[in-house]
């Protein structure tokens, strides 16, 4: 009984629900404080309090005039980055990182993010030094895992960039040992090549790992780093400005209607069963006016969501369809205490990627459930 309420909550479930943990932004002009401790370091062990001419982050614009946090260092300085949530991050937890920047410079070793290990980064612990971290390599990005502290960084995955081109990232860090990695580029999810797979097992905590953004080594040349939005959060939702996941309007004045009770119906197709689901666009079509913004009417929210105690949420007077038996439910739907919800007897066969998973596009989701702001369950359409 407690299973079919559960799943009965499921397919109402409008959007993943997680915690926002750092949003910055450049065009809104935010403290760049918010992302944390700013590390400033000339030649190794020569660490800068404050910034300079010759080595500074500070807000500013990028080549072509866009608004931006300008970490910029002279020839032979070794590190400008901040280092965000220290002491923060717990172990067995997920994390959602969005990073969207462009690079002035690309040059050997430069480290634009590092997952740094800061207490079993040892011999005796056994911990890798930097577990994680997106270095250029032969002047190609790569995504690179230590795996202990006697192992080197090994690329995952590899991908060449431009200068002065803004891309996105995001990454979903699973904090354990063993744990996991996902990786998005450009809003687009990717598959690492040493597995084949978008899931990359990986020791990523090994006692107290934090992230890193910014510029690291590559001293041979002058860097310039220009980054637009930082995000951390406990959910897919809570990056998906940073890491390209949504599509955010160009006017900030006109809202476009995509309810949830309006939205037709489309057949998917996918490699891994023969069934069908409706497809759903999990974007918020009005950025800064998305779940959680702060609001004091409806008209202030994008939709599907509605001002509710002031935060737009989804519109808890929205239900599932009331049946007396099956006979009253659309397929695959069953009638459960009333109710149309999933049938229990419908089972998954794709581990991670069942009901209430998060996700981008329904292809992240197991037959017959499609990605329903953010969380794979069943779609209702009317």
């Amino acid at each position: 009984m407690i299973f079919s309420q559960a799943l009965v909550l499921l397919a109402c479930l409008p959007y993943a629900l997680g915690t926002s943990l750092i949003d910055f932004s450049a065009a809104r002009g935010d403290d760049p404080s918010i992302l944390g401790i700013r590390n400033l370091e000339a030649a190794r062990d020569d660490k800068v309090s404050a910034n300079t001419d010759d080595l500074y982050i500070k807000l500013g614009t990028d080549p072509r005039g866009t608004s931006a946090l300008h970490f910029h260092r002279i020839q032979g300085d070794i590190r400008a980055e901040y280092h965000s949530l220290p002491n923060k991050v717990a172990a067995d937890q997920t994390y959602y990182i969005g990073y969207q920047l462009s690079l002035g410079e690309i040059e050997e070793s430069l480290m634009i993010w590092q997952f740094k290990e800061y207490a079993a980064n040892n011999a005796e612990d056994g911990g890798a030094n930097i577990p994680l971290s997106l270095e250029f390599k032969n002047g190609v990005l790569n995504l690179q895992y230590q795996a202990s502290s006697t192992a080197k960084r090994e690329s995952q995955w590899s991908r060449r960039l431009q200068t002065n081109t803004v891309y996105s990232i995001g990454l979903v860090i699973n904090t354990a040992t063993p744990g996991w990695v996902e990786l998005y580029f450009d809003g687009e999810k990717q598959t690492f090549s040493t597995t084949g797979t978008t899931r990359l097992p990986a020791t990523t905590f090994p006692g107290r790992a934090e992230p890193k953004f910014g510029a690291y080594r590559g001293e041979a040349v002058g860097i310039d780093t220009y980054v637009y939005r930082i995000q951390i959060g406990t959910a897919l939702k809570d990056i998906q400005e940073a890491a390209g996941l949504g599509q955010p309007s160009t006017s900030t004045s006109t809202r476009i209607s995509t309810t949830m009770a309006t939205r037709t119906s489309t057949t998917r197709t996918t490699t891994r069963t023969t069934s069908s689901a409706p497809t759903s666009t999990a974007t918020c079509e009005w950025t800064g006016h998305c779940a959680g913004a702060t609001c004091s009417n409806a008209d202030e929210c994008s939709d599907p969501w509605t001002c509710f105690n002031g935060v737009c949420n989804y519109d808890p007077t929205v239900t599932c369809a009331v049946c007396a038996n099956s006979d009253g439910c659309s397929d695959p739907w069953a009638c459960i205490s009333g109710k149309c919800a999933v049938d229990p007897s419908i089972t998954c066969s794709w581990e991670g990627h069942c009901a209430g998973a998060t996700c981008v596009m329904d292809d992240d989701c197991d037959d017959p459930w499609a990605c329903v702001y953010g969380v794979c369950a069943i779609e209702t359409t009317a």
